[in-house]
């Protein structure tokens, strides 16, 4: 891989001196260095007739890997093994789903590629060397950008992008994030990125802007305390703050003010889990006051009470990492 350095070297390898013994001890982030048995693969696929033909919802973190669900049905359509231990997913626009491996356990980290209601890997991307975090494709260029929270060895995480989610990445280093967190793209091709710079989780948001290799601080007064899931709704990013509260925050240059919220009611726990925002909805992961996960239903931007929820016997014992919906093609 490339690196792109957004920083002068002394500082980037100074960082990762100082924080080189933390990348052993666990993720900052809230995801496992060991993945619960039951989100690993079992080696088996399948996906019912004409599915192809729906939206599908995908689940990562249980059915062995990953669940495909009917959206927004929520009927069980099918089962996704091929990857080693599956934790979040982002989606292009002609509906291919890609799975990020986090690796594990001796696992080999890398991003999987499937065509929307296929059961077979379409493509898998190599990403040696990190723990890859969460991903999003660039509505203006269909390239995939993948955050990496950290190195193997303990070094600091980077941002890599996939020209045209294909080939061999280019790494962009942040020198004020040192576990990188999750990503989203704008509809201008920027791209956001959240992250902690230490161990004990002081949060950071940056921009990469379209274009360029340099990553620039975004200050939000209103911060979350760590760095979980976000996405571009439309007007604004969508910053979870917790499993119940989601910001929206317009950026402005340097700046990013929060402009509205959204309560969710009905999660009872924190998670780090990964959420979609699907026109007026958004679906979740989350655990219920009886300790079981579902998958929740709520209006968006609204909040509120859960509209519905998805339960599955496949989800006992099982840690659901992640949600996206891949838009059935015309």
């Amino acid at each position: 891989m490339k690196i792109a350095i957004g920083a002068p070297v002394a500082l980037i390898l100074g960082v990762a001196a100082i924080f080189s013994g933390c990348g052993g001890g666990g993720s900052p982030s809230g995801r496992p260095a060991t993945v619960p048995a039951a989100a690993r693969h079992d080696g088996s696929s399948w996906m019912a007739p004409n599915t192809t033909s729906q939206d599908l919802l995908y689940v990562t973190g249980a059915c062995g890997g990953i669940c495909v669900f009917s959206y927004p049905g929520g009927s069980l359509v099918g089962e996704l093994g091929d990857s080693n231990t599956p934790i979040s997913e982002c989606v292009d626009k002609s509906g291919d789903v890609f799975v990020i491996d986090f690796g594990g356990e001796g696992g080999t980290a890398g991003i999987v590629e499937y065509a929307h209601g296929g059961t077979s890997p379409i493509a898998t991307l190599s990403d040696p060397g990190y723990y890859p975090h969460a991903c999003s494709i660039d509505p203006t260029t269909g390239n995939l950008a993948v955050t990496n929270e950290s190195a193997e060895n303990g070094d600091t995480g980077v941002v890599a992008i996939y020209v045209d989610a294909k080939g061999d990445a280019t790494d962009y280093l942040d020198p004020r994030i040192y576990y990188m967190g999750f990503c989203g793209y704008d509809d201008k091709g920027n791209l956001f990125v959240d992250g902690q710079y230490d161990h004990q989780g002081t949060f950071e948001f940056d921009e990469l802007p379209n274009g360029s290799g340099n990553f620039k601080s975004i200050k939000i007064p209103q911060a979350p305390s760590s760095p979980l899931d976000l996405q571009w709704a439309g007007k604004y990013i969508a910053l979870a703050d917790s499993s119940t509260v989601i910001y929206h925050v317009a950026v402005k240059g340097s700046k990013g003010t929060v402009v509205g919220t959204t309560l969710l009611n009905g999660p009872t726990s924190g998670t780090d889990a990964q959420f979609w925002i699907q026109g007026g909805t958004i679906v979740e992961p989350y655990e219920t006051s009886t300790g079981t996960d579902e998958v929740g239903f709520w209006k968006y931007p609204t909040g509120g009470l859960v509209r519905r929820n998805i339960e599955s016997s496949q989800f006992d014992d099982a840690e659901l990492f992640g949600t996206v919906v891949s838009p059935a093609q015309q």
